[in-house]
């Protein structure tokens, strides 16, 4: 016959094994299997719980990421993503690049979720060839750091097709390092009879006939000189989008003889852009110079003109 004690001790024992060997166990626990080292996942990978997670890892929402972040490198980031959703390209290119910056001032890599970031919206700002070749090193450089199956891999494929029409040979993605060039094919130029040209004149002149230089711009005998303009910039700039700005006055111009009536004649001050863009601005300046006296009009103006074409 047992005792009383060896029935208690054979009965705990019995629940022990039934329990996993945990005495602390109930049978509503979840039963959460922790994997060997080598099947963690790794950082943006699914995980069900940390334990899932490779060494330094979390599991938020599913995924595994570093707990070891720069907060102003984040903030930055953050900034650069609300600039980015107001429009505000150039702006957000600078803020991702501060973000950057200061991961490396403090010390810390920079994770891939900021690196991505700034390569869209390095492409998506379309800049010159070296920015634009920045944006593609930057993407790729997202693409092998994080896991194929991420939405952030599929956001930076995506990024990479603006690209596509501005030279992006797709065969330097397939490389496990950085690639030399990536722009390395012949850019898809716009057809110039697709450009759109558009004027606006800021601030508005008050003058009731200034409309008339508006209209003079836009006829059809003055498009070939200003797509030549847009030729010219779209092969010196690698982009279809051209936008110019000087300044522009209209005065009375009294007849050197009596017989003759005077009229109003307008002249052009240049702007103050650079390099290739400043090139474009004379070209149009030049191709405006049948303006010098435009019929109908009768007002004293000064304002500044912004042709646009793309």
């Amino acid at each position: 016959m047992r005792t009383v004690m060896q029935q208690v001790v054979f009965v705990a024992g019995a629940l022990a094994l039934l329990l996993g060997c945990d005495a602390r166990a109930t049978s509503t626990d979840p039963q959460i299997s922790i994997p060997r080292s080598d099947q963690k996942s790794l950082e943006f990978e699914s995980c069900g719980a940390t334990v899932h997670c490779a060494d330094a890892l979390r599991c938020f929402n599913q995924t595994c990421r570093r707990t070891t972040r720069s907060r102003v490198g984040d903030y930055l980031a953050a900034l650069g993503s609300s600039l980015r959703a107001r429009g505000r390209l150039p702006d957000a290119v600078a803020a991702y690049a501060d973000a950057l910056a200061r991961y490396q001032s403090d010390k810390l890599d920079a994770p891939p979720d900021i690196d991505c970031a700034y390569g869209g919206a390095l492409a998506a700002s379309k800049g010159k060839k070296e920015q634009t070749e920045l944006a593609a090193r930057v993407l790729h450089r997202c693409l092998l750091a994080v896991p194929k199956g991420s939405a952030l891999y599929a956001q930076a494929l995506s990024d990479l097709t603006v690209l596509a029409d501005l030279g992006l040979d797709p065969a330097a993605l397939a490389r496990d390092e950085a690639a030399d060039l990536y722009l390395t094919k012949p850019p898809v130029r716009k057809s110039a009879d697709a450009v759109v040209i558009s004027t606006t004149a800021s601030p508005a002149p008050t003058g009731k006939t200034f409309g008339v230089v508006l209209e003079r711009i836009g006829q059809a005998d003055l498009r070939p000189a200003l797509l030549a303009c847009w030729e010219a910039y779209a092969t010196a700039a690698q982009r279809d989008d051209l936008s110019v700005s000087f300044g522009i006055k209209s005065r009375y111009v009294a007849s050197e003889y009596d017989d003759e009536p005077g009229y109003y004649g307008l002249t052009f001050t240049p702007g103050t852009a650079s390099g290739a863009l400043a090139a474009a601005e004379q070209c149009v300046r030049d191709a405006l110079e049948s303006l010098k006296k435009v019929d109908g009009l009768r007002d004293n103006v000064a304002t500044r003109l912004t042709i646009t074409m793309k």
